[in-house]
């Protein structure tokens, strides 16, 4: 039965999650949701058929358009809202989703 959260975590697991490891989760669940690995530069994510650097979802978004960037967070938007949950410090500064 798959979970909302990534990697098969339940709800008590993520809350315990500190804030930068969900945020590299996010970031993973994000690329291979919208299928990003296809057409990385990365070699590895190619091969692997998912993201292997969290760093990916910021490159790619880096060289988008303002309008594709904007599409983009829309669809990326459910995941996002998970960063927040059971979330009390450790976000100030962070960029979202």
């Amino acid at each position: 039965m798959p979970t909302k959260y990534p990697n098969g975590m339940r709800s008590t697991q993520w809350r315990r999650t500190p804030f930068r490891i969900r945020h590299r989760l996010l970031a993973f669940a994000i690329n291979n949701a919208l299928g990003h690995w296809r057409s990385c530069a990365d070699r590895r994510c190619r091969r692997a058929r998912g993201c292997q650097d969290h760093e990916c979802y910021w490159r790619r978004l880096e060289q988008m358009t303002y309008e594709e960037q904007m599409r983009m967070r829309e669809a990326a938007a459910p995941l996002a809202k998970l960063l927040w949950i059971g979330c009390i410090k450790g976000s100030e500064g962070r960029p979202r989703f």
